[in-house]
């Protein structure tokens, strides 16, 4: 059996949460490969200004407020599924 680790408690202040690093090792919560974290190198992004009719903003703000996503992020997936589909888009 491993050893017992401290239970994770989320702290009611900064003060509370630098006064338990202060009790504690990160590496008494290692639990071997599940706790490595990968981050992914994002592709630069290009800034894009472009105009859009009132009512294809509004339909574009309402749809990624349905689905608690930022509106850029919806036009951005909509764009990359369309050209995916047109054959010429990334495979990612």
């Amino acid at each position: 059996m491993g050893k017992l680790q401290p239970k994770v408690v989320a702290p009611k202040s900064e003060e509370d949460e630098l006064r338990f690093w202060d009790e504690h090792d990160p590496t008494e919560f290692d639990e071997g490969p599940a706790d490595i974290i990968v981050r992914l190198k994002r592709q630069p992004r290009k800034v894009v200004t472009f105009r859009l009719d009132q009512d294809l903003y509004d339909q574009l703000r309402s749809l990624a407020a349905e689905h608690g996503i930022p509106y850029q992020r919806l036009m951005r997936e909509l764009l990359r599924s369309s050209l995916r589909a047109a054959g010429s888009g990334p495979a990612r």
